[in-house]
């Protein structure tokens, strides 16, 4: 369907969305994990899964994310991991990767907010779902194509504290690129 439409229809679907998220006061926090994969099988000769790296480094920005608001607002908080569902391949590892933070923590952090199972989702049945599929397309034009439109209009919702923002993490972090 979206492929079929005209560009300028969605262009305009496309501003329309990222102004939903932009403009939200209370939410949503973003997050992304980026894996260059060239760089990471470089430095790892090859010894270190990509996918197992950045579910790694999503856990660890969610639950520090989770930390400081249960900080600031003195309220007991967990998290939910929840994936689409497209890549039902993922689904096992995903559920052992979640079992073994939660065990042991990651090589950052314990496991403290994240409830110990992840949820999956048809993103097609699932409005939350398609704009985290939304941000995921922003943040890929943006590494990916070198196409800063999208991102620069939610960049401001990736967790930050101050100007330091902790939601969106490239591995290995020598591949990160700046944001617009």
């Amino acid at each position: 369907m979206y492929r079929g439409m005209p560009p300028a229809e969605r262009t305009e679907i496309l501003t329309d969305v990222y102004s939903v998220i932009s403009t939200n006061r209370q939410g949503p926090t973003l997050f992304a994990a980026i894996v260059d994969k060239q760089a990471l099988f470089y430095k790892y000769a090859g010894k270190v899964d990509p996918y197992d790296r950045a579910f790694e480094g999503l856990c660890t920005m969610f639950n520090f994310f989770l930390q400081r608001v249960q900080k600031r607002t003195k309220t007991v908080l967990r998290g939910i991991v929840v994936f689409d569902e497209a890549r039902p391949s993922l689904t096992r590892q995903i559920r052992a990767l979640l079992a073994q933070f939660q065990a042991g923590g990651t090589r950052w952090a314990t496991m403290t907010n994240l409830i110990e199972t992840a949820f999956f989702f048809d993103s097609r049945n699932s409005r939350i779902m398609q704009l985290a599929d939304f941000c995921s397309y922003a943040v890929y034009r943006w590494y990916v194509a070198n196409d800063a439109s999208l991102i620069s209009q939610i960049h401001s919702k990736f967790d930050r504290e101050g100007k330091k923002i902790h939601g969106l993490k490239c591995y290995p972090v020598e591949a990160m690129k700046r944001l617009p």
